[in-house]
């Protein structure tokens, strides 16, 4: 008995084998060339915004130090000026804050001394009710 040939039933039935296209030479080449371009693109899109984070790192270094150096000053205008009270309380403050936010800035940890900071008291645990007590 002659063996049966499947793929004329499968014909008549609508089913084809699957065929895989057949990529020229030519073909491979422009895919690889496209590839390469678009995770070079990527490459340089990431290079640029590195190199914006660090611009952006680098103006805010500058700003914090500029607060604290013009919180200092505050403070030797007053001493100069014999400034006494509550005006030299308020630039110490000042000063202590501007110092603790370069400080924190630099090392990535605020500094254990440091003021807590305005954001904090009203996000932080100052800000909220005590809800320990199950009230």
């Amino acid at each position: 008995m002659p063996k049966r040939n499947r793929t004329r039933e499968q014909r008549g039935l609508g089913i084809q084998a699957p065929v895989e296209p057949v990529i020229s030479e030519q073909e491979r080449a422009a895919k690889l060339f496209v590839d390469s371009v678009k995770s070079h693109d990527a490459a340089d899109r990431a290079e640029r915004q590195r190199q914006r984070d660090e611009a952006a790192r680098a103006a805010r270094h500058a700003e914090l130090q500029a607060t604290r150096q013009a919180a200092a000053d505050h403070i030797k205008r007053l001493r100069a000026s014999h400034g006494k009270g509550q005006q030299l309380i308020d630039a110490e403050a000042a000063y202590r804050a501007a110092l603790a936010e370069l400080q924190e800035f630099e090392t990535g940890e605020r500094p254990h001394w440091a003021p807590v900071p305005p954001a904090a008291e009203v996000d932080g645990e100052a800000g909220r009710p005590d809800e320990s007590d199950g009230g």
